[in-house]
């Protein structure tokens, strides 16, 4: 192989690599729930109710990815797994807890129209 050749896939291949080692390592969790608790009782969802976290590595800065956006959540990392911690825009608060084997539990603590308004979510999450 020729030398202007050799430089000429090293540039290439710098070039390719450069944006992925700036973006850094992420973390994602894709959860799925399929039991719901309210005050009614219990209920098996008919589709699953999904959420998914990603975890910047590098600066340890969480996000909750939806349909209609992201938005930045706190991380309560633990022994045993992690919380995510979302406040709403009305100030509703959100929890999610994962184990280290994948289970979890998402927590919804809202008030509307002066009235509670209390769920919980039951399934697993992948991590990637």
């Amino acid at each position: 192989m020729s030398l202007n050749k050799l430089m000429r896939t090293f540039c290439i291949t710098a070039a390719l690599v450069a944006p992925l080692a700036a973006q850094g390592a992420t973390t994602s969790y894709t959860c799925n729930f399929m039991v719901e608790a309210t005050p009614r009782g219990l209920s098996k969802q008919a589709k699953p109710f999904e959420l998914r976290f990603v975890v910047d590595d590098s600066t340890k800065k969480a996000y909750l990815l939806g349909n209609a956006g992201s938005s930045e959540v706190q991380i309560i990392p633990n022994t045993d797994g992690v919380s995510f911690v979302e406040i709403t825009g009305s100030g509703n608060v959100m929890v999610t807890a994962i184990t280290k084997s994948g289970a979890a539990v998402h927590s919804r603590n809202g008030i509307m129209f002066k009235e509670l308004v209390p769920s919980q979510y039951y399934g697993s999450c992948a991590t990637q």
